[in-house]
């Protein structure tokens, strides 16, 4: 299986004063591309329901080249581990065939009460089958 691709064009909102990408927007560019991700898998809007939601529990970054203003990067996102409550992607970022940031992130599935639950059976089943495929 190839990672899941989505296309971000980088604009002047996105850069310090210097043109550069400021580091944190590396992470926002990763949560779009994990929620068209979901979307494109058929689990659109799962962030406007009431019984879970999902919260970032580990994020680790590393920041490899610089991103600029107007560049169209491509950001992706490959699932590598499921447990019962949670699961991890590799994300990375790039410009063409140049890697400019690559993170890993696990989600964590909680509950009304903002405790862990079970990932939802749709959700469970997706990442299953992302792995399976490899």
């Amino acid at each position: 299986m190839s990672d899941f691709a989505f296309n971000i064009r980088v604009y002047i909102e996105d850069t310090d004063a210097g043109g550069i990408v400021y580091h944190a927007n590396h992470i926002r560019f990763m949560e779009r591309a994990r929620t068209e991700w979901l979307r494109t898998q058929g689990i659109a809007h799962y962030w406007q329901q009431t019984d879970y939601s999902f919260v970032v529990h580990k994020i680790n970054v590393k920041y490899v080249r610089p991103i600029l203003m107007d560049d169209l990067i491509t950001v992706t996102a490959h699932v590598i581990s499921c447990k019962t409550a949670s699961f991890r992607l590799q994300q990375n970022i790039y410009r063409g065939e140049i890697l400019l940031a690559s993170g890993e992130v696990e989600l964590a599935c909680l509950n009304k009460a903002m405790s862990p639950r079970k990932l939802p059976h749709e959700i469970h089943d997706l990442i299953q089958k992302e792995l399976a495929q490899g």
